[in-house]
């Protein structure tokens, strides 16, 4: 019969082995933007249950957790270890490869450094932003980069200073986010 499971003599249906390939790159940007979403969900389904302010404070509590277990897991997959980086080209380096593996390419970002203990990171075009503005949510999502970054400096274990100069949701164009590495 057409369609019917074959049996084997054991009357097991047989295993499936079969799939289809998906490429790397698409794999890693499908699990980046499911973990966007994730993320987006979260904060919208807390702030039904919990309120703004709370789905707020626990997002930022949240992500400095998330952020401080997915560095550690991109440094140990390059074999960084913990206070390795002593400059803000070598930090600039590391973010730059977090962003890379965990951030969806919809984002537009760069890192500037301007000494061995001073730079700018400039973020052009935020997803999450983008996403907070189509939810009509702009007066009452606090952004968590700032928390993400701590994060990120706690695992790599740098005590570093990170100052927003410039935010998009103040209404600028763009945000900047002054790093200062003490000498």
């Amino acid at each position: 019969m057409s369609g019917d499971v074959e049996m084997n003599p054991s009357d097991k249906p047989l295993a499936v082995n079969d799939r289809y390939d998906v490429s790397i790159d698409v794999q890693k940007s499908i699990l980046q933007m499911c973990w966007a979403q994730h993320d987006g969900q979260w904060f919208l389904k807390s702030k039904k249950r919990l309120g703004v302010e709370q789905a707020n404070e626990l997002n930022q509590e949240v992500l400095l957790s998330m952020a401080r277990i997915e560095a550690r897991h991109v440094l140990n997959a390059l074999g960084i270890d913990k206070e390795a980086v002593k400059t803000i080209p070598d930090l600039f380096k590391v973010i730059n490869t977090f962003l890379h593996v965990l951030v969806p390419e919809v984002m537009e970002f760069k890192m500037v450094p301007l000494s061995q203990h001073e730079g700018v990171g400039i973020v052009e075009k935020c997803y999450v932003w983008e996403a907070v503005k189509q939810s009509k949510g702009e007066s009452e999502y606090t952004c968590a980069c700032s928390i993400r970054h701590r994060g990120w400096l706690d695992a790599i274990g740098v005590s570093d200073k990170i100052v927003p100069v410039r935010r998009i949701p103040d209404g600028d164009d763009i945000c900047e986010f002054r790093f200062t590495m003490e000498k």
